[in-house]
């Protein structure tokens, strides 16, 4: 029992003004939405964290746990209270049963779990380990109940291990073997590739949930693998996979040197100060420690464009989120709102292009681009001194074409004319002057394609 030495009874009423509520409940499974065996009791585990009591060893005493169950077609909750189970880190572990004798295959059971603080008489219900939630007698989790296999069936697990490095034993464990790492051993196919076969006998659940484990280090970058046993067969061979899904083809080859080029013009115009500007996300050298300028990048034209190279080694992980820090703060867009690019690692070297505050994918800037009839790209872009504008029709007749050229302010600054070939192409080079011959300031423009009956627009960088 968790207990506290009290000296005098105003410490004892401080104490508890400061541990006044629970602070969190939920980590309920197993998951609702799940299939449970028509035949088997269901055995439901939930814990509970409340600061200075369930991070000490043993079960709170302020606290206790109810589980409340029906049937989807019933109007009233049994109830039953939970028994403490162990500490799972800092949380309390609770587990109550609904007895098989309740249900029948076909059935949909209603369910929730109620956390109850006696220091001050507050109530908390929480969500399962999937995330779904929090659960109460208005919004409660569902299991269903389903008929057991009807046959054994001998399922064999395989997972390749080659780009982590097996560490053996190399197991799979799961909700048919307790979670026991080291129980179902898998041996070495050749390659890395780990199979090895696991016998569920007539009449279990046909949906269980597993990881594997490497030595003694579990799948810890995706949530529980899911199987759903097919019984008209004795025997089902599960795909290989890679452990924790790592697919080599999701890292980079090569080192790729990826810069950034922000438009910030909008903002700037709408009254935002921008003193710095950093670049934080989810692949390294990325982070997402806002409070300093990370990866800063420089300003090239006032008010308009900022710019920077990031560095992403072989091995980056190459679906990019990222977000830009203001002045080392995380004040563009809301939590979980970012930009997004995969990083390509066919060349060493990759430019692409956002807007701040417009959230999202954002795109390589030599990306050809096809809008309606009409294919467009320049190159290069960004570009120093010149660029080759170029643009092919869908339909590939000969045709005018004008491509027009305008400043952030729609501004026109320079115009062309030309025809297409007989397969509907067409290119101009364009100088960097305006109409009057007039070299332009760096900046963001955007060159526009029109025909007689279409037109496309995209944006190209200047930087002299």
């Amino acid at each position: 029992m968790k207990k506290v030495i009290v000296l005098f009874v105003f410490v004892l009423l401080f104490a508890s003004m400061l541990n006044a509520a629970i602070g969190w409940s939920g980590n309920i499974w197993p998951n609702s939405g799940t299939n449970q065996t028509n035949g088997d009791d269901i055995t439901v585990y939930y814990q509970i964290w409340k600061s200075g009591v369930t991070d000490q060893p043993g079960r709170g005493d302020s606290l206790s746990a109810k589980l409340y169950y029906k049937k989807s077609y019933e109007t009233s909750w049994l109830d039953v209270a939970m028994v403490y189970n162990t500490d799972v880190g800092d949380n309390d572990e609770y587990m109550g049963i609904i007895p098989d004798t309740y249900f029948y295959s076909g059935e949909t059971i209603h369910f929730y779990c109620e956390g109850y603080d006696s220091t001050d008489a507050t109530y908390s219900y929480g969500t399962d380990q999937s995330g779904a939630g929090p659960f109460d007698a208005d919004n409660p989790g569902e299991y269903y109940i389903v008929g057991g296999i009807s046959q054994d069936v001998t399922v064999t697990f395989q997972v390749d291990m080659s780009f982590v490095g097996p560490i053996e034993p190399v197991s799979v464990a799961g909700s048919f073997n307790g979670w026991s790492p080291g129980v179902d051993v898998l041996t070495n196919q050749g390659s890395d590739i780990y199979a090895g076969d696991v016998l569920f006998t007539a009449g279990t659940n046909p949906s269980q949930e597993y990881k594997f484990v490497n030595g003694g280090n579990w799948e810890d970058q995706i949530g529980n693998r899911t199987l759903t046993i097919d019984d008209s067969s004795p025997t089902m061979i599960l795909p290989v996979v890679y452990f924790n899904d790592l697919d080599p083809n999701d890292f980079t080859d090569i080192d790729v040197t990826v810069t950034i080029y922000v438009d910030i013009a909008d903002s700037a115009g709408a009254g935002y100060v921008f003193d710095s500007l950093g670049v934080y996300g989810n692949v390294e050298p990325l982070d997402w420690d806002f409070g300093i300028v990370n990866n800063p990048l420089t300003e090239v034209t006032p008010d308009v464009l900022w710019s920077g190279d990031i560095l992403f080694p072989a091995g980056s992980w190459k679906y990019v989120e990222f977000k830009l820090g203001r002045n080392g703060l995380d004040l563009e867009a809301g939590f979980g709102e970012n930009h997004t690019f995969d990083i390509d690692d066919s060349n060493p070297t990759q430019n692409i292009d956002c807007v701040y505050g417009t959230m999202g994918p954002v795109t390589s800037i030599d990306d050809p681009q096809m809008q309606g009839d009409i294919f467009i790209k320049n190159v290069p872009n960004p570009f120093i001194n010149g660029t080759i504008i170029s643009f092919m029709l869908k339909s590939h007749n000969y045709k005018e074409a004008t491509v027009s050229i305008f400043n952030l302010k729609g501004q026109l600054v320079n115009e062309f004319h030309t025809h297409t070939n007989a397969f509907g192409q067409g290119e101009i080079h364009w100088n960097g002057k305006d109409i009057q011959g007039k070299k332009i300031n760096n900046g963001i423009y955007f060159y526009k394609v029109s025909t007689d009956d279409a037109s496309v627009t995209h944006k190209m960088i200047m930087m002299r």
